[in-house]
């Protein structure tokens, strides 16, 4: 199967009763619903394995009076990766999805230069 470049891990995160959450997060856009798919993990050094990752929509609280551009982050798509740990997905890998959730997450079309 085609897979695209979704994300490049910025950071992760361990969070018990949802997984290993990676940055960075998405916009959320119209018409969104959260979904689940095998993705493929690609380490820096090469070495690659498949995951199944939840998309799902989460909501930032960033106390009583948030910045505007604090506001503009208060809904994000967040990237979960379900039964992985932390030391398996290091800075630096790529997570790719198929085209279609690639659509759904940043809107537009796919460039050809991304898929694997």
């Amino acid at each position: 199967m085609k897979r695209i470049v979704l994300l490049t891990v910025a950071e992760r995160f361990q969070l018990s009763g949802i997984g290993l959450t990676l940055a960075p997060d998405f916009p959320v856009q119209d018409g969104w619903k959260n979904l689940s798919e095998k993705v493929l993990v690609v380490a820096p050094g090469g070495s690659e394995f498949k995951a199944q990752a939840q998309l799902n929509m989460a909501h930032f609280n960033f106390g009583n009076t948030p910045t505007s551009a604090q506001r503009e982050r208060t809904w994000r798509v967040v990237v979960s990766l379900v039964d992985v740990e932390k030391a398996n997905v290091p800075i630096g890998s790529q997570i790719l999805v198929s085209p279609e959730t690639h659509r759904a997450v940043l809107g537009g079309g796919a460039l050809d230069s991304d898929a694997v």
